[in-house]
């Protein structure tokens, strides 16, 4: 357990770029009361006044459900949502953290008695779901949960974030060629569905021949129809992977355009500045999946050197896939690696990153619980690495956090208070 938890995420997470003297850790730890959110998909449905968002906003597309390329590629659709499915996730580790199942046990949350030097304190997950498309929304659902969260006396907070962000007008960020690209992929889809549903739900942006228009797409409203129409949820991989495919040939430079910036969003540097530093101390840390890869032009499953948003954002620590490496290459890259591995008692030969993330999260509410620091001692913040190798955060001390394994945990948090 020790190595498993000295990860804790060595990390100035919400801090963004420190000196070693900003990361250091407090020397006495303080324990507390933590909670666990996991923001995700949980089949409620949508909100029908939700705003659709122009090309300028940025949209959370969902959790990338079960059997639609995202976690669990390749199977079926299954009865679980995917926010059930990683909720377990994160269920099953906490009660390895707290030594025990959990006192209370309902669909609105799950809370465990965590001791700690003799004293009691309360480990809690709540799930919480994302049913707006923009995230300006969904950061306004989510301060009103932190708020209430820390009068009930939790003022230390883990969100899983399990799920992807995009440009909310996606075709109109993309090229021809990727365009072109995109459409060939739907095209490919229409013809296998089996059910003939999909091609029922896209009759609309159908030409004469069957292909998607591309004048339509253009014109504007696509991206907004694919993400509210259920129907249409096999395609939201490959509308993810269009434009981070885009982002993935382009060129940079670290020192001045960090990846970050292309998908950047001020709703997040919002969030960050008014809920994860008050006072001036992190108490919310932000953990996301890295991601699983986008299909190439002949529809091989590839990953990417950097994590999907929001994992790649700068104070969202990323978890990554531990697998062997002819099934990791099919999976973004992140700071760390975990097991991928679904719950096998919901759904058997689930996997993919979306469940490495609530492993993470479980590690870093046990660090918080009993020591209530997010960093240790000098060592870089976690950063996310750009297509050159080089970390685009805290750049004058580079990080060490890349796609790492649990092996090398201990190394690289040499001062981890054990």
């Amino acid at each position: 357990m020790r190595r498993a938890y000295a990860i804790v995420l060595a990390l100035l997470l919400v801090a963004g770029p420190a000196s070693a003297a900003q990361a250091k850790v407090p020397s006495r730890p303080v324990p507390g009361n933590v909670a666990v959110l996991v923001v995700d998909d949980f089949g409620l449905g949508k909100n029908p006044r939700a705003k659709t968002g122009t090309r300028t906003d940025n949209c959370t597309i969902g959790a990338n459900e079960v059997g639609s390329n995202g976690a669990g590629d390749d199977l079926p659709p299954s009865g679980w949502s995917h926010g059930e499915l990683v909720y377990r996730v994160l269920k099953d580790d906490l009660d390895v953290v707290a030594g025990g199942p959990p006192d209370v046990d309902t669909a609105a949350l799950t809370q465990w008695t965590y001791v700690i030097g003799g004293q009691k304190y309360a480990l809690r997950a709540e799930p919480v779901h994302a049913d707006r498309y923009r995230v300006d929304e969904l950061l306004a659902g989510l301060r009103d949960r932190i708020d209430a969260l820390r009068k009930d006396g939790f003022e230390r907070i883990v969100l899983n974030l399990s799920f992807v962000v995009v440009p909310c007008d996606v075709v109109g960020w993309l090229d021809d060629r990727s365009l072109d690209e995109l459409l060939t992929s739907y095209d490919e889809m229409i013809g296998h569905d089996p059910t003939g549903d999909l091609k029922d739900a896209l009759r609309a942006y159908l030409d004469g021949s069957g292909r998607l228009d591309p004048a339509l797409v253009r014109a504007g409203g696509f991206t907004t129809t694919l993400l509210r129409d259920k129907r249409l949820t096999p395609l939201h991989a490959t509308l993810t992977g269009a434009y981070y495919r885009t982002i993935d040939v382009r060129a940079f430079n670290a020192d001045k355009q960090p990846l970050s910036t292309l998908i950047h969003d001020p709703a997040w540097t919002s969030f960050r500045r008014d809920l994860l530093e008050p006072g001036g101390t992190p108490t919310v840390v932000p953990v996301g999946a890295a991601g699983n890869g986008v299909r190439d032009a002949k529809g091989n499953k590839v990953g990417l050197p950097f994590p999907f948003a929001p994992a790649l954002w700068d104070f969202v620590a990323s978890a990554s896939v531990d697998a062997d490496p002819q099934i990791a290459a099919r999976f973004n890259s992140g700071e760390v690696k975990l097991d991928g591995t679904g719950p096998a008692a919901l759904l058997p030969g689930s996997y993919g990153s979306s469940f490495a993330a609530p492993r993470l999260s479980a590690l870093q509410a046990k660090y918080l619980a009993e020591t209530g620091h997010t960093g240790c001692g000098g060592t870089p913040s976690m950063g996310y690495v750009d297509l050159t190798g080089m970390p685009t955060l805290d750049l004058e001390t580079s990080s060490p956090w890349k796609n790492i394994g649990k092996v090398s945990w201990p190394g690289i948090c040499a001062d981890f208070p054990a």
